[in-house]
C-alpha cells in the first residue's frame, strides 16, 4: 500500500517501510492543437529505508536526516528545503496513522479471537462439568445429587475470563521468583536509572577521547565533569563563569548541543568544533564573551570562529547531531545539564565555587566506599 504526499515541487511515496522522494519541475507550458499542454521534468532526490526510524532535521543549508546510530547525513539542500521538509512531514504522519489504526484492528480481532476461545473452553467446562457419568449419578443418594451452578462470567472489555464451581482450596506454593522493589523516582528530574547512569561516565570519556564531539575547556585533573551546553541557552550563558572557575579543579569537558537555538546554535557552533581540538577552548569562550558579537571601539568586531574548510565544516555538524542523539538518548531534562565521572548530576549549587563542588565529590567518594 502506497502513501503519497506533494507540497511545492516535492512528492513522498513510502511503500511498505521504504520512503522515495522526488522533485517535479514544469519545464515548459503552451498551447498544442488548441489544447493546453504541460511538460514536468521528475528528479529522484533520495529513498531512505524507514526500518531504522530516521528524523529529519533543518539546518541552515538544507535538510539532513539521522537515526539513533549515525551522524547526520545531508539530504538535500537548497533555499527550498522546508518545502521538502513539509511534504516529509504529511507523508509520515499519515503512514503513522495508518499503522497505528492497523495495530488497533490486529489487537481487537486478537482480543475477539482470544474471547472466543475462552468463552468456548467455558462451555466445554460447563458441559464436562454438568454431564455426570451414569456410575455417579448411581452412586449418589437422591438428597446429594443436585443441579450445579452454572459458570460465573466476568466481562472486562474485550477479555471475557470463566469460572466454574468452587473447588478444594489447593495449598499455595510461594514464588521462587522474587518481586523487584519499587524504585523511586530520582529527586534531581532526571528519568534515567541509576544503573545506567553509572555506565555514562565510560561512554563519555570513550566519546571525548575521540577528540570530534568535545570542547575541552581544561585537562590533567584526577577528576571530570561532562556538561550538555548550547551556545544559545541563557542559563548556559549564566553557568559559563562557574565552569570556567572549577576548571582549575576538574576537567571540564563540553559536549555542544544545539538543543535551545537551533540553527542559530548550529552557526555559532559548528565553526568551533570544525577547529582543532586544543583550538576549541579559546573559541568556546568567545561565544559567551559579553561583548561577543558587539563593536567594540578600537577593536575588530569578532564574530566568532571563522573556518572555510567545507569538509571540516560537515564533519563538526555531524559531530554536532550525534551529541544531540547522546542529549535525547540519556534523557537529559534540559542546559545546561553536567554529569560528574561517577555518574551522579552535578546540581548548579554544588557549582558555585571550588569549594562547593570538592564537597560534592568528596560526598560521592564516601558514599561509593559505604
Amino acid at each position: 500500500m502506497k502513501i503519497t504526499s506533494q507540497f511545492g515541487p516535492f512528492v513522498a511515496e513510502i511503500t511498505g517501510r521504504l520512503l522515495a522522494v522526488r522533485r517535479c519541475d514544469i519545464t515548459d507550458t503552451g498551447f498544442d492543437n488548441g489544447s493546453m499542454f504541460t511538460k514536468i521534468a521528475e528528479t529522484a532526490l533520495f529513498t531512505c529505508s524507514l526500518r531504522q526510524v530516521p528524523w529529519f532535521v533543518m539546518h541552515s543549508d538544507g535538510l539532513y536526516a539521522q537515526n539513533d546510530h549515525d551522524a547526520l547525513t545531508p539530504m538535500y539542500r537548497g533555499e527550498d528545503a522546508q518545502q521538502l521538509l513539509s511534504c516529509l512531514t504529511v507523508a509520515l504522519k499519515r503512514a503513522e496513522k495508518r499503522r497505528s489504526l492497523r495495530l488497533r484492528l490486529t489487537a481487537g480481532v486478537a482480543g475477539i479471537a482470544i474471547a472466543l476461545t475462552v468463552w468456548l473452553a467455558g462451555s466445554y467446562q460447563e458441559t464436562l462439568t454438568n454431564t455426570p457419568t451414569r456410575d455417579a449419578l448411581q452412586a449418589l443418594s437422591p438428597s446429594v445429587v443436585s443441579p450445579l451452578s452454572a459458570p460465573l462470567t466476568q466481562h472486562a472489555g474485550a477479555n471475557i475470563v470463566a469460572k466454574t464451581a468452587p473447588a478444594p482450596a489447593l495449598p499455595v506454593v510461594p514464588s521462587t521468583v522474587p518481586e523487584n522493589p519499587a524504585v523511586a523516582d530520582p529527586a534531581d528530574g532526571w528519568n534515567l536509572p541509576l544503573a545506567v547512569r553509572a555506565g555514562l561516565p565510560d561512554k563519555l570519556q570513550k566519546a571525548a577521547s575521540r577528540g570530534l564531539f568535545t570542547v575541552p575547556l581544561s585537562s590533567g585533573h584526577a577528576r571530570t565533569l561532562y556538561v550538555f551546553a548550547d551556545s544559545e541557552c541563557p542559563n548556559c550563558l549564566r553557568m559559563e563563569r562557574q565552569f570556567e572557575a572549577v576548571s582549575g579543579l576538574v576537567n571540564v569537558v563540553v559536549f555542544p548541543v544545539t538543543i535551545v537555538g537551533g540553527a542559530d546554535s548550529l552557526k555559532s557552533l559548528a565553526p568551533v568544533m570544525a577547529l582543532p581540538e586544543s583550538a576549541r577552548p579559546a573559541a568556546w569562550k568567545q561565544l559567551f564573551s559579553a561583548d561577543a558579537g558587539m563593536d567594540v571601539p578600537g577593536r575588530t568586531p569578532d564574530s566568532g570562529a571563522t573556518v572555510t574548510d567545507e569538509a571540516a565544516l560537515e564533519t563538526a555538524r555531524g559531530a554536532l547531531g550525534v551529541n544531540e542523539v547522546a542529549f535525547r538518548a540519556y534523557r537529559l531534562p534540559g542546559t545546561p545539564w553536567t554529569i560528574s565521572d561517577d555518574g551522579r548530576y552535578v546540581p548548579q549549587a554544588a557549582l558555585i565555587s571550588p569549594a562547593a563542588l570538592q564537597a560534592f565529590l568528596n560526598e560521592g567518594d564516601a558514599h561509593d566506599g559505604q
